[in-house]
């Protein structure tokens, strides 16, 4: 019995006619899954500030002309309307917010792994595609997270919520080129290179263990009964 309820109270899916208590929280009840989620803000603003920086290294790096750099930032927003429009729409409609986050946080992980062995085969065309994962898996996680901090909490908050979180979003916009600089610029062309394998392997290693957080947390879910 212990086994089954602890089961059902980490399941990924949520009947849509059952009436839920995420926008019932209080300020105070709402901090945890609020803070949570609020990390994925900063984690899609961290990723386009370092693929910025990243565009413009291997611009040099690789002798890659400007208009190829630009298939970075086409596969990278190109991965948004698949994701919003198709995979994670598809698991937020039948499974629930909870799904949606831990799929766009394994997608975001698998191509953080990818990135490293094409990065040190300098393989830009591979890089590309690892891009595209990432896109992927930070467009399933923008899908769900704006309209979650909205319900989530009292609604008189609800404006507070999104502007706090969207801040977070600006302050890893900022941090990213800043840390990017630094692993870049501050070393010959094969070093940086390993460094970056670093940051993309410390990456996958974050965003693995904040979906393992958010598997065993109880996040109240959202349906179109409980909005």
């Amino acid at each position: 019995m212990g086994v089954k309820a602890f089961l059902k109270r980490r399941s990924l899916k949520v009947s849509d006619d059952r009436i839920t208590k995420a926008a019932d929280l209080t300020t105070r009840q709402s901090i945890w899954p609020i803070a949570l989620v609020t990390t994925l803000f900063f984690l899609w603003g961290f990723s386009y500030g370092l693929l910025d920086t990243l565009n413009k290294h291997f611009q040099v790096t690789l002798n890659i002309t400007r208009a190829r750099s630009a298939g970075l930032q086409a596969a990278y927003f190109g991965a948004y309307p698949l994701a919003s429009l198709g995979h994670a729409a598809w698991i937020l409609r039948h499974y629930s917010y909870k799904a949606v986050f831990i799929w766009g946080l394994c997608l975001y992980a698998v191509g953080a792994l990818i990135a490293i062995p094409c990065i040190k085969a300098k393989s830009f065309a591979g890089f590309c595609m690892a891009i595209f994962i990432i896109g992927n898996g930070l467009g399933s996680l923008e899908t769900a997270a704006n309209p979650y901090i909205t319900v989530c909490g009292p609604p008189k908050f609800a404006e507070v919520r999104i502007n706090l979180s969207q801040a977070f979003n600006g302050i890893g916009t900022v941090v990213a080129p800043v840390l990017g600089s630094y692993v870049l610029f501050n070393f010959d062309d094969q070093a940086a290179l390993a460094n970056v394998q670093w940051v993309y392997l410390s990456i996958a290693a974050f965003v693995l263990l904040l979906a393992i957080l958010f598997l065993f947390s109880n996040i109240p879910e959202i349906t179109d009964a409980g909005e």
